[in-house]
């Protein structure tokens, strides 16, 4: 019986998935090798020998050139007892770059940014609108140890993401792109406005915030110390192998989460190693299904190889947990106290 139209379409897409699968998750490790040249000889070596990736990165993300326009809206408010101040930059176009500051009494040891996730908000954070605790109040608790908080504000949602996405590439940019650069602004306003030095920070991200974590330290030179939780990865498999152990970006129609050349070299431990040589902790959840904490472990370790590989690998660790898909603060501040 000859193949229906139907049919032969979907014949063709099987093709295409054996040919992606081989592409993208059974060649990537020779592909990537050929694009990576690392020198392990010093710190500064190897620095200087991934820049062209760091580069080639930056072309994935295309961050626009967004400037500032005018002094930021501040409004002051309180979060449990503590100090806090809505800070809203309006930039060029149109946009603006926002976030929850709160700073603790007395000096603040140091600044760390806290990017909430996509389902969620800037006050979360701070414990606001989080009954069941899922990020363990870690804003307040970076506040206790004398760290000041920015909490950004990033698209949330996925239909609102997807959107933003599909308008972004239109423009040559990313969503990511976008946010980067947003943050950066917002640092600057931040430092101008509270008197606060940005020159030394930490980035620490809780699921899509982690994506932010391991996407823009690579980019921002001022991040001394990376904490992502929940969302570090076999990102071939992740993106591409249907698997019943995790959840898939395509099952639940995120679009967003699809970067034109994301898997040309830049898998999850490839990108760490623009993070390297500054600290990095990921989080992980045994319980957590937006990975197989097997593979994430797997991945830590290949990722963790470059700071060994320099003699620094006390820069790189794992807090593999028993919990889900929840911020740990404990660990997280420990390590923040330890490197920032």
């Amino acid at each position: 019986m000859r193949p229906t139209a139907a049919q032969r379409n979907k014949g063709y897409l099987r093709e295409l998935d054996t040919y992606f699968h081989t592409v993208l998750v059974d060649d990537y490790a020779s592909r990537a090798a050929d694009r990576w040249d690392r020198d392990y000889s010093g710190t500064e070596q190897y620095t200087h020998s991934v820049s062209g990736m760091r580069d080639a990165w930056r072309d994935v993300l295309a961050p626009p050139a967004l400037e500032r326009s005018g002094d930021p809206a501040v409004t002051e408010g309180g979060v449990d007892g503590r100090q806090t101040w809505w800070v809203q930059q309006p930039l060029e176009d149109g946009l603006s770059a926002q976030g929850r500051l709160g700073v603790p009494d007395g000096e603040p040891a140091g600044l760390v940014i806290f990017q909430h996730g996509l389902g969620s908000s800037p006050d979360r954070a701070f414990g606001v609108g989080d009954p069941e605790k899922t990020y363990d109040e870690v804003a307040l608790r970076l506040l206790d140890a004398g760290y000041a908080v920015l909490a950004p504000l990033n698209l949330s949602f996925v239909p609102e993401r997807n959107r933003g996405q599909r308008l972004a590439r239109l423009a040559g940019t990313t969503m990511e792109g976008i946010e980067l650069a947003r943050l950066g602004l917002l640092l600057d306003s931040v430092q101008e406005h509270f008197e606060l030095d940005t020159s030394r920070i930490g980035f620490w991200g809780s699921s899509w915030g982690g994506m932010a974590a391991q996407f823009f330290t690579p980019l921002e030179d001022r991040i001394a110390v990376a904490i992502t939780s929940g969302f570090f990865n076999n990102r071939q498999n992740k993106m591409v192998v249907d698997d019943p152990r995790y959840g898939s970006f395509e099952a639940r129609n995120e679009e967003h989460a699809y970067l034109f050349g994301h898997l040309t070299a830049f898998g999850d431990a490839d990108l760490a190693s623009l993070i390297c040589p500054r600290a990095f902790m990921v989080q992980h959840g045994k319980l957590d299904g937006i990975g197989w904490w097997p593979q994430v472990l797997a991945e830590y370790e290949a990722a963790r190889s470059h700071w060994q590989e320099l003699g620094i690998a006390d820069r790189a660790t794992i807090d593999l947990h028993d919990a889900g898909h929840v911020v740990n603060a404990s660990p997280g501040v420990d390590w923040i106290r330890t490197w920032l």
